[in-house]
């Protein structure tokens, strides 16, 4: 078992490039093969982007003891597969802002900084759990730790997220599974999280949990986190919300005809029985930035697996007449 704090004073980031059997980066363009490699090679800014990670991978690698060098890779391997399946269907210039977009975001996730770009927000860095045993399982959890500023708030954050990421059980559910049915596959289950907005008083995350233990395919989830940092807890749609009954119904409708028109515009289908009221009506699928809210459906939610997972975007003003007016959204 290995685990890492990443947060090592200067901002932290890793490399999108290819690596070397030692972990080093690989930035050869005569080398490239793959068009996300071809993409890096070919524009500019998307390269500066990319040495920019690559020259804070070495420095953050040298500091660590060889078994955290290892999490390290090991963790950005797998956000890479992640990347890849971001971008992998794009090509030329849309692949190119593609893979600036989720390299700027890993730069800001392993560096704390707010996505909102606040100043003076929390400088929030990932704790990093890494454990596996070949043919039997893999685990891979990112929970955030808050730098600055500290005290009990920072910590009851630091518990709420915790809890998310690690479930209830989940290390020992997968420790004690059996060998996977499928002769090659591995169970494995993997925690990441995405910092959407943070301000002195507010912080919104977003937890992707997938996980796999046999069946047909993966499995995956998003738990969104309100925290609110002057009470020291997380919040709920009675904070959020002037009166949540009311609001919900009427939210879920508009939401509805959002799902509809991508249904529409993707030749995908609701199901018939799609209950959006139901998923507009639980605290944790609500995430917040500074432009309005997110609401999150998983697969199978509201529609079939092949689908993906789905957003209602609405901004604060198509929400302002259902926010509570002394609540915390907009943010201030």
């Amino acid at each position: 078992m290995a685990s890492i704090t990443i947060g090592l004073g200067a901002a932290a980031a890793l490399i999108l490039l290819a690596f070397g059997a030692r972990g080093q980066p690989v930035p050869d363009c005569r080398q490239a093969k793959t068009a996300a490699d071809k993409a890096i090679c070919g524009n500019v800014e998307l390269a500066a982007a990319d040495k920019a990670m690559a020259d804070s991978y070495t420095a953050l690698r040298a500091k660590l003891p060889p078994e955290q060098q290892k999490t390290l890779l090991a963790d950005q391997r797998r956000w890479i597969t992640r990347r890849t399946a971001a971008c992998g269907d794009k090509s030329d210039d849309a692949l190119a802002q593609c893979l600036r977009a989720e390299t700027e975001a890993r730069r800001r996730f392993l560096a704390g900084e707010s996505a909102n770009g606040a100043r003076d927000a929390p400088r929030i860095v990932p704790i990093l759990f890494h454990e596996a045993r070949k043919g039997r399982y893999e685990i891979s959890i990112e929970t955030p730790q808050m730098l600055t500023p500290r005290g009990a708030a920072a910590t009851a954050f630091e518990q709420a997220a915790r809890a998310i990421a690690f479930g209830k059980n989940a290390v020992k559910e997968y420790r004690e599974m059996e060998r996977p049915m499928a002769k090659g596959a591995e169970n494995y289950y993997e925690a990441t999280y995405e910092l959407s907005y943070a301000d002195p008083k507010l912080i919104s995350l977003v937890f992707t949990i997938a996980t796999f233990s046999g069946g047909a395919h993966p499995n995956s989830a998003r738990i969104a986190l309100l925290f609110d940092l002057a009470a020291g807890r997380a919040l709920k749609l009675a904070d959020v919300l002037a009166d949540p009954k009311t609001a919900v119904a009427e939210i879920a409708a508009r939401c509805k005809t959002q799902l509809e028109e991508q249904a529409k515009k993707e030749d995908w289908e609701l199901f018939d029985n799609a209950d959006v009221a139901a998923v507009v009506g639980e605290d944790t699928n609500w995430a917040a930035d500074k432009e309005g809210v997110e609401i999150l459906f998983d697969p199978y939610s509201v529609a079939p697996y092949v689908v993906g997972p789905r957003e209602c975007r609405l901004s604060y003003a198509d929400v302002k007449e259902w926010l509570n007016p002394s609540g915390p959204l907009p943010p201030r």
